[in-house]
């Protein structure tokens, strides 16, 4: 009986971490050698959402100057009826990065876009399952930076 539970428990294990690792799950990224001056307007989510990603204990070593976001969202596909079943979602941000010394590193529009089925049943939730899919998007974009932000640091 205690061979059972125990494959059980190991079977049961195994499948969580698959599940959890497929869809993409995993520990939150913070660069720890990497630290940054962060400008921006305010109530910017994305200058936000980067400024926890970094080592506060490092020496601020950049200058990074956020733009402020740009959200499009659209329709991109249609029922049999005509009524709209899916949306193109897209966010861009502009980013400069400037040395310590001034030099111009990076001076990008980075973008990243996703495609959302409407759920047709609730308003509420097609509008919380929108704004989910525009945060997932800004930390898809915040980990682009940091991998540039990581190459332009290993020069």
């Amino acid at each position: 009986m205690f061979k059972i539970m125990l494959k059980i428990n190991l079977i049961t294990a195994i499948i969580i971490t698959t599940l959890l690792s497929s869809c993409g799950f995993h520990t939150p990224y913070k660069n720890s050698s990497i630290n940054a001056f962060i400008t921006s307007d305010k109530n910017n989510l994305f200058a936000d959402e980067l400024k926890k990603r970094f080592n506060q204990e490092a020496p601020q070593t950049l200058t990074i100057k956020i733009g402020s976001e740009s959200q499009n969202k659209q329709t991109s596909s249609y029922s049999s009826d005509g009524k709209t079943s899916g949306y193109t979602l897209s966010l861009n941000v502009p980013v400069k990065v400037i040395s310590s010394d001034n030099k111009l590193l990076l001076s990008q529009d980075l973008t990243a876009s996703t495609h959302l089925s409407k759920i047709t049943s609730s308003t509420q939730a097609d509008r919380l399952q929108t704004e989910e899919s525009y945060t997932q998007l800004r930390n898809t974009i915040i980990k682009k930076l940091l991998r540039r932000l990581s190459k332009l640091n290993e020069n």
